[in-house]
């Protein structure tokens, strides 16, 4: 299924004082939990939904620790994850006053793996992305951006 895209006016205007038209992404509200994920994984190994969700569960509580304990981690074919600690607006004077109680919030960080070929270097997880022009209007679907958390009606099912 290709990536889905409606066209959207800036709400400001450009240098040339026009509101300029740009492609925004379309997401069907649905989000594809652990155990739809863990069942196509299944669907495409020998093995069952049951040893595929205990791997995801696994790798979550892993990652976690890695994470926590100052490491980062590789997954091959899928991207880098790392801690990123943020102290917006607690900054201090001297670096011997730098202390933890500084930080805001933590978050993760993910940086797809990228492949290189004749063109340069692209996303691995973006190689032969295609996209089709959305027109329609429906509650089960947001632009991106949205979290979606929203009423949505019937669900679009997208075929998986």
């Amino acid at each position: 299924m290709p990536l889905l895209y409606k066209a959207l006016q800036s709400s400001l205007p450009s240098k040339d004082g026009k509101k300029k038209w740009h492609p925004r992404l379309v997401k069907f509200r649905k989000v594809v939990d652990t155990q739809k994920v863990g069942e196509m994984i299944a669907d495409k190994s020998s093995l069952t939904a049951g040893d595929v969700h205990n791997v995801i569960r696994n790798l979550v509580a892993v990652m976690s620790d890695l994470l926590l304990n100052s490491r980062t981690v590789k997954l091959d074919g899928l991207g880098t994850f790392t801690v990123i600690a943020k102290a917006n607006g607690n900054g201090v004077d001297a670096s011997e006053e730098v202390n933890p109680n500084q930080i805001n919030h933590l978050r993760i960080k993910f940086t797809p793996s990228a492949t290189r070929n004749s063109g340069g270097t692209t996303r691995a997880m973006f190689n032969g992305v295609e996209y089709e022009r959305w027109e329609g209007r429906s509650a089960n679907m947001v632009a991106d951006g949205d979290d979606g958390s929203g009423d949505g009606g019937d669900v679009i099912d997208p075929g998986f």
